[in-house]
């Protein structure tokens, strides 16, 4: 379920800062934006490497971490500053946590606000210091959702996997759902073209009279002409 975005809060901050500042152990997942949770994950990175862990590959990836890791952090009651920049895809908060560093949190509509990356100030020139500004040039909704499909192969040996293909096939096409598991096996026991299109008939009944029209139509054709060659030769 999505959840109404909002400004970033000072107390996800200060949580996220808990976990980085010093960096003791692998980071909650949940806190973690999508994009740095694939990085750590097809990359194998481990806290262990904490430039690596925590920040995008970067000239100043090193001295921005340990820095991160050594310099005194705002205190709860500290006022923080908040910038935002938008792009077609991401909503991105920029807090600056000390006079070279901010901390970059990445939007998601079912966690809300992520920890992304670390990085020197200033902010960028391009940044809203206004949210309401920034998610009004945020507009995620101008593109439609790509569909998901769950498709896998269907394996001739095993029913059950057989039943998981048809079931995950074609998910969320409710005006042409997809033959069961057990018309499709009934078709590939049967082994005819009438026990075949007889599963799609309650939708391609008329397309597949059709077919047969134009196949009859054409057949009679070639045998009209057949006999207009024949009757020509014998003249």
């Amino acid at each position: 379920m999505s959840i109404k975005c909002a400004p970033i809060s000072v107390a996800t901050v200060h949580l996220v800062l808990a976990h980085i500042s010093p960096l003791e152990g692998p980071l909650p997942p949940h806190l973690v934006s999508r994009p740095l949770l694939q990085r750590h994950h097809f990359l194998g990175l481990a806290p262990e490497n904490a430039a690596e862990y925590l920040a995008w590959p970067s000239s100043e990836q090193s001295h921005v971490v340990e820095l991160l890791q050594t310099q005194a952090l705002p205190s709860h009651d500290e006022h923080l500053i908040i910038h935002y920049t938008t792009d077609t895809e991401n909503l991105t908060a920029h807090i600056r946590i000390t006079p070279d560093l901010r901390l970059l949190f990445l939007w998601d509509n079912q966690n809300g606000w992520q920890y992304h990356n670390v990085d020197l100030m200033p902010f960028p020139s391009n940044s809203y210091t206004n949210f309401s500004d920034a998610f009004a040039a945020y507009s995620p909704d101008d593109f439609l959702p790509e569909p998901q499909y769950a498709v896998t192969a269907p394996d001739d040996g095993d029913g059950d996997d057989d039943d998981s293909y048809w079931n995950a096939y074609g998910q969320g096409d409710e005006d042409h759902p997809p033959p069961s598991s057990r018309s499709a096996k009934e078709t590939k026991d049967l082994n005819s073209e009438d026990a075949y299109w007889a599963q799609y008939s309650s939708v391609q009944g008329e397309q597949r009279a059709f077919q047969c029209l134009y196949i009859v139509s054409n057949s009679s054709s070639r045998i009209r002409g057949l006999h207009t060659t024949v009757a020509k030769t014998a003249k």
